[in-house]
């Protein structure tokens, strides 16, 4: 039958309207439109008025919750905590359930002093201790606040800005020699005290859900089923890879905290930068995430790996993964092809416990009245030392007062501390993630004191450079480099050499580039003084090779026990490397590079007033400079502004004028007989030594340490400013007592 549009009427529906009243009134006109005919009686007490009415109820309903349900699910417009804890979830942002409060303990500890050496009294390091962290300290006022150090406090490392020991000067015999010493560290803590829970797991369940009693759950701190095997928490299910930090006590490669702290650069002696920890990422199933819930509690929430039979799933899976995973179809070494589809039974979300205990061990605590004043933190409940030495001596004090802890998170500002986490969405692409990052690594695995970071891009074809460096010397030095009878030795060096370099050209990975470079040292025939130019060799092109394999380059500097700039030990640099490779994209290499140290004195001379005091005014002047070029300020590539100085120094009460501020290594290039003698600097670029360095020793002058690069200040200066070097640099005013000169007429 044909359509014919006038057997039908055009429905005239309003979709805008969502209220009652709205809904109410259209409502009644499409009824008196539609079925005129057939109800007339819209008298408000009447059955059809009432089904009107409850329909306009029910669309009214529908129509809110419709509306509040888009709202709850955008983050800015949500206003139901559980929604916006959910919103927070998917963002990466983990909402807790009180907030604790953070302060810096003072830690003290007294020792007998050392003296065998009446010349050098220094502590009896042998009686330090080791104080293990998790030491329990309880407020003056108020006991039941509590608080727990979260690192080891080492007495026996002498070496960083913040741990220092000070002679105790009231402990003196009658002829004035200190008879004992306060040691004295820095060591952060938080509001909480550790308590244990125990769950007993029977049959395996997939997303084993575990909840903690309190409500004010700060973190987990262990986990341990009852085999002794340890589950760690990650931040999501999928990450499979753990951080693992290990004290040096507990390392049997490492006696001190000083082990294996060799510099990148082979000039470099032995710097006094401890590195108490080490940090490594290892691979495991066991693995748990934590999870807040409606009343506020916290719950452990575990992986899904088991079968669908009820089997462990570790054996099967990950032997089949350690063979490689099989693409339908294809031909494979394995007795079947892993079945894509099968996504429940081969999932990478971490084991669940079964047939088992759990002990939990967590911490409680926080809260705005953990909010504690300076000095209220002395009395010591619990502590421990790791080395077995005596704590009685030990003494703790907040110099000031805890700050942070608050009760759980408003919803505004959980929607707040969300949006900013996806910001950054934990991943570092910029120069400056990279530079935010490399500061935000814990301090228990060393002090970075100073971040410059570039992106560095270079072709290998370049190591034709090296190839022909190292190819022309072993030609040269063919008959001095051999002993009798090793002629074929050296032959098959130099053949292995080339097929090295030739295997990294084609595959610049690191392993072909440890291949090349230990060629040098597989033939024990060769002289040592053959040896020893090849591993110099190698060292001097180390850099510019590598560099062509990565894109990101870090350059680091480190602070001395004085905080004085020094290269960033190799085993601080390998901890930053840990610690960043988690962050970094898959196709950016990290390559940590030593920054270079540029040292300088000043030479200032000023016109005094005549009522003021010459020898104050000195002093000032050189306070102010002192002030100027303190280290915190400076950073890499900054430049120096001698103009500005003159300013500063012009704002000091008794200066009339400023007649020259310099900046230099050895002369102030005004007066020929004031200078530094040795000049203030150790290493320089120089074309006419065989390596490529000079050296400002001359056996009585500087030592490797006291200062850093050759810098050319007087063809620097541009302007009253004074530019920074092409490489990452920084300048750093060492020894200002000694390097400050000035005149005040």
């Amino acid at each position: 039958m044909p359509y014919n549009d006038n057997e039908f009427k055009t429905t005239n529906v309003n979709y805008l309207n969502k209220d009652f009243v709205s809904l109410k009134r259209n409502l009644v006109d499409y009824a008196k439109t539609y079925f005129e005919n057939s109800y007339k009686d819209f008298n408000e007490t009447s059955p059809g008025m009432m089904l009107i009415e409850m329909s306009a109820y029910v669309g009214d309903v529908l129509s809110f919750y419709i509306d509040q349900q888009y709202r709850e699910m955008l983050l800015p417009l949500a206003e139901e905590k559980r929604n916006i804890i959910n919103i927070s979830k998917m963002l990466g942002y983990k909402v807790k359930p009180i907030i604790p409060s953070f302060v810096n303990l003072t830690v003290k500890q007294k020792v007998d002093a050392d003296r065998s050496d009446i010349n050098n009294i220094v502590p009896t390091f042998a009686d330090a201790a080791v104080i293990d962290k998790n030491m329990k300290i309880t407020a003056a006022s108020d006991s039941t606040i509590v608080f727990e150090t979260l690192g080891v406090a080492d007495f026996t490392a002498t070496g960083s800005a913040d741990q220092n020991w000070t002679a105790a000067e009231t402990e003196l015999d009658s002829d004035g020699l200190i008879t004992s010493y306060t040691l004295e560290r820095t060591v952060k803590a938080i509001s909480g005290e550790t308590k244990t829970k125990t769950f007993s797991v029977s049959a395996p369940e997939k997303f084993l859900k575990l909840t903690l009693p309190e409500t004010n759950v700060i973190d987990v701190l262990s986990v341990y089923d009852s085999n002794g095997n340890r589950w760690h928490e990650v931040e999501y299910l999928a990450q499979d890879k753990i951080p693992k930090e290990r004290h040096y006590l507990n390392d049997d490669n490492r006696t001190t905290a000083y082990t294996g702290l060799q510099t990148t650069d082979p000039d470099d002696e032995y710097m006094a930068v401890p590195v108490p920890y080490t940090l490594e990422y290892i691979k495991t199933s066991k693995r748990f995430t934590t999870a807040i819930n409606d009343d506020n509690t916290l719950s452990l929430v575990f992986g899904n790996g088991i079968l669908k039979n009820g089997q462990q799933l570790e054996t099967a899976f990950f032997a089949s993964e350690q063979a490689g995973i099989t693409i339908p179809g294809q031909a494979s070494g394995l007795d079947s092809a892993i079945d894509n589809t099968l996504g429940d039974d081969y999932d990478t979300l971490g084991e669940s416990p079964a047939h088992t205990t759990l002990t939990v061990q967590y911490r409680v605590g926080g809260g705005i009245t953990a909010n504690v004043s300076s000095g209220e933190l002395t009395t010591i409940d619990t502590v421990s030392a790791l080395n077995g030495a005596s704590t009685t001596a030990v003494s703790v004090t907040n110099t000031l007062p805890a700050r942070g802890g608050s009760s759980q998170p408003t919803v505004d500002e959980i929607r707040e501390r969300a949006s900013a986490h996806f910001a950054t969405q934990n991943r570092c692409v910029t120069k400056a993630d990279f530079a935010a990052r490399t500061f935000a690594m814990p301090a228990r695995f060393g002090n970075i004191a100073k971040v410059f970071v570039q992106r560095k891009t270079g072709s290998p074809g370049s190591t034709d450079v090296f190839r022909n460096v190292v190819t022309s010397y072993l030609d040269v030095n063919a008959d001095g480099a051999v002993t009798s009878g090793d002629t074929d030795h050296y032959i098959l060096l130099k053949n292995n050499m080339n097929a090295a370099i030739t295997a990294y050209v084609s595959d610049p990975t690191e392993s072909n580039i440890i291949n090349m470079f230990n060629q040098t040292a597989n033939f024990q025939t060769m002289t040592e003084s053959f040896r020893n130019t090849m591993d110099a060799l190698v060292a001097a092109n180390l850099d510019d090779i590598t560099t062509e394999v990565a894109s990101v380059e870090i350059y680091t500097l480190s602070y001395d026990m004085n905080k004085n700039l020094v290269n960033t030990p190799l085993l601080i640099q390998n901890n930053l490397k840990q610690y960043l490779n988690e962050y970094r994209m898959v196709t950016d290499e990290i390559v940590l590079k030593d920054g270079y140290i540029i040292n300088f004195g000043v030479f200032f001379d000023v016109v005094a007033h005549r009522y003021a005091n010459k020898q104050e005014v000195k002093l000032q002047c050189i306070q102010k400079i002192t002030e100027y070029f303190k280290i915190d300020k400076m950073q890499f590539r900054q430049p120096l502004y001698t103009s500005q100085l003159e300013y500063e120094l012009m704002g000091i009460d008794g200066v009339r004028a400023v007649n020259y501020v310099t900046l230099s290594q050895q002369g102030n290039g005004v007066v020929s007989t004031d200078a530094f003698d040795p000049a203030l600097w150790y290493k320089a670029i120089s074309s006419a030594e065989p390596n490529g360095i000079e050296y400002n020793n001359d056996g009585t002058g500087l030592v490797e340490g006291d200062y850093g690069w050759f810098y050319e200040f007087a063809s620097a200066l541009h302007g009253g400013v004074i530019r920074p070097p092409i490489d990452p640099a920084v300048f750093e005013l060492k020894n200002p007592k000694q390097n400050i000169k000035g005149k005040v007429h």
